[in-house]
């Protein structure tokens, strides 16, 4: 999340900032509203406090949003995994072809982050962080690979872990390559459904020395509330070729490499292989 200190004269006027600001965001933790107004994290919970009095936004545990609690609670993690997979993998395909031996990645929760883990090699000496349940079950079988599982509280739905522990996890490491994935995408950046795994995926942004956002082409029809980031924190997404021109345009006008794969050549691809 990008820091932006606000100017106000008065509390009331620094409230009406908030709600604007949250409204923007989606979902933010007091900490990152008390670095953005440049005040204490108690004068931002007493305003959030009477924000959340009067009906201006909602509080959730650690932070404050914009959203409705069913719009907070995220989409089914088997729905989502049938959407889309060929693409999917595709772009996972890619994604591990950045990966080089010995190296320190971190794997966001969701579906591609899954085929990514289903495909990592198990002889490259690589170390995972990951706060996807789906992603440690993949890897246990890869005796080769170091492991580390953020813990925290398991949402069902995502199959993802969140939390005070596992931002607490986070913020002592430090990791090569972050593969991240978001629910939406569009001129303002990357978006997500849950305000808690939003907060996650910062705080990974931010330990990530190379960001690669992994997303396929249906993410740009899909509405997602809570901001991730800008695109000024992706250095690079992988995408399939299902996008439009005007599409492509969007992505190829931010600083960002754009990575365009074609699922049809990878099944092709895979079906000459069973063939060989």
């Amino acid at each position: 999340m990008v820091e932006e200190n606000f100017r106000y004269t008065s509390a009331p006027e620094r409230r009406e900032r908030l709600v604007q600001f949250i409204a923007e965001q989606g979902y933010c933790t007091t900490a990152e509203l008390s670095r953005a107004f440049s005040v204490s994290e108690m004068t931002i919970r007493r305003d959030v406090m009477r924000l959340v009095e009067e009906g201006r936004v909602r509080g959730f545990r650690g932070g404050v949003g914009s959203l409705t609690r069913q719009e907070m609670e995220g989409s089914d993690y088997r729905l989502r995994d049938m959407k889309m997979a060929q693409a999917k993998r595709a772009i996972a395909r890619r994604a591990v072809e950045m990966v080089d031996a010995g190296c320190v990645l971190a794997v966001d929760a969701g579906t591609t982050g899954h085929q990514v883990a289903e495909l990592l090699p198990s002889d490259q000496n690589l170390t995972v962080v990951t706060h996807s349940f789906s992603v440690v079950s993949s890897l246990v079988r890869h005796s080769g690979t170091g492991v580390v599982c953020l813990g925290g509280q398991l949402h069902p739905e995502s199959l993802s872990f969140d939390g005070p522990a596992t931002l607490a996890a986070i913020s002592g490491l430090r990791v090569e390559i972050f593969f991240l994935a978001a629910t939406g995408i569009g001129e303002r950046g990357a978006f997500c459904g849950n305000g808690f795994d939003a907060i996650t995926k910062r705080a990974l942004t931010e330990v990530a020395d190379r960001v690669v956002l992994l997303a396929d082409s249906s993410k740009f029809l899909t509405s997602a509330m809570v901001k991730i980031c800008g695109w000024d924190a992706i250095d690079r997404i992988i995408i399939d070729d299902g996008i439009t021109a005007d599409q492509r345009r969007v992505l190829e006008q931010q600083d960002v490499d754009v990575v365009v794969v074609s699922p049809s050549t990878e099944e092709s691809d895979e079906v000459a292989g069973a063939v060989s």
